[in-house]
């Protein structure tokens, strides 16, 4: 995965939230969204068929979900 397409894709499903934002409540969209992406990620781990636990799976992705938070935060403060 080229670090440019991720941030391309991740564009996409921001500026989505943002044309919604004419309809629908910021609190109630933000919520929508980590609903949206831990049902994807659920439906991921189930189709790789991974054989570590779930708990794991979590861990790990509440990890880089944190990290990402965390740094857009920071950069958004640095009005970035």
């Amino acid at each position: 995965m080229l670090e440019a397409d991720f941030f391309e894709v991740s564009d996409e499903f921001v500026n989505l939230a943002n044309e919604m934002l004419e309809e629908w409540a910021q609190p109630m969209l933000s919520a929508a969204i980590m609903h949206a992406a831990a049902r994807f990620n659920a439906f991921n781990y189930i189709s790789q068929g991974e054989d570590e636990d779930a708990a794991k799976a979590v861990g790990f992705l509440t990890d880089q979900y944190r990290q990402m938070l965390e740094e857009a935060i920071r950069e958004m403060q640095r009005g970035g």
